[in-house]
């Protein structure tokens, strides 16, 4: 593991040698190195290989959720629900592929109850099949926001891959939670990447940035060939 701050000291340590005088932006570095890595996480969870990574899966213990009104909701397959917990937050950004979000798992605080991921055409259905299975319990996503129907379970526990850990710990809401880690710095959270992939991040990373400031740093001596400029920034 590596923080923000170590990943982006190891890129402007190797942007020094493209140019002494160039102002290089520790945010602009973190935005590009952050981006590198969703895409690469994004992928390897559509291809099922991230769900071995133990260690970059966020354990959220207290997710919050309040009942609403299930006759005016806005999911209309949800209306004939009895009971509908809605999350009083919405979701900590997460990592999405083709085959959507990236939760591992939703339960209930105790184990005793898991969560599936349904649709609410898929939930219809399901109520329609006189086989179903009783003691089975969906959840579903709606803009950020976490919906249980037939549920009226306060808290849940989830397990995602999230872009920020700092950010998903504040979504917890269990009474003995650390408020004193609200505090710290953003450069001081952990750059989230699994470890097999961070070289291809960091090389990934240096040559955007690089080909950026290449670009952006102005021709001094625009007469010289490459050769010429090599020795006069000797």
């Amino acid at each position: 593991m590596i923080t923000n701050s170590e990943f982006v000291s190891r890129i402007v340590n190797n942007l020094k040698a493209l140019s002494k005088d160039a102002h290089v932006s520790r945010r602009f570095i973190l935005g590009i190195g952050k981006m590198k890595s969703a895409f690469l996480i994004s992928q390897k969870i559509d291809e099922m290989t991230m769900f071995k990574e133990e260690g970059l899966i966020t354990t959220i213990e207290c997710f919050r959720l309040e009942r609403v009104e299930a006759k005016v909701c806005d999911i209309f397959e949800f209306r004939l629900c009895q009971n509908l917990m809605k999350s009083t937050f919405k979701l900590p950004d997460s990592f999405f592929g083709k085959n959507g979000s990236s939760i591992v798992s939703i339960s209930s605080v105790d184990g005793t109850h898991v969560y599936d991921y349904t649709t609410p055409q898929a939930y219809s259905l399901k109520l329609r099949n006189k086989y179903r299975k009783g003691n089975v319990r969906y959840y579903y996503i709606k803009d950020g926001f976490l919906y249980l129907p037939e549920s009226t379970n306060e808290l849940v526990e989830l397990r995602m891959f999230v872009a920020d850990r700092d950010a998903a710990e504040e979504c917890c809401d269990c009474p003995n939670k650390d408020k004193t880690k609200n505090c710290k710095s953003k450069w001081d959270s952990e750059f989230i990447c699994p470890d097999r992939f961070l070289d291809l991040v960091m090389r990934d990373t240096l040559q955007e940035v690089g080909s950026f400031y290449r670009t952006s740093i102005p021709d001094e001596n625009p007469n010289l060939d490459e050769n010429q400029k090599s020795q006069t920034t000797q």
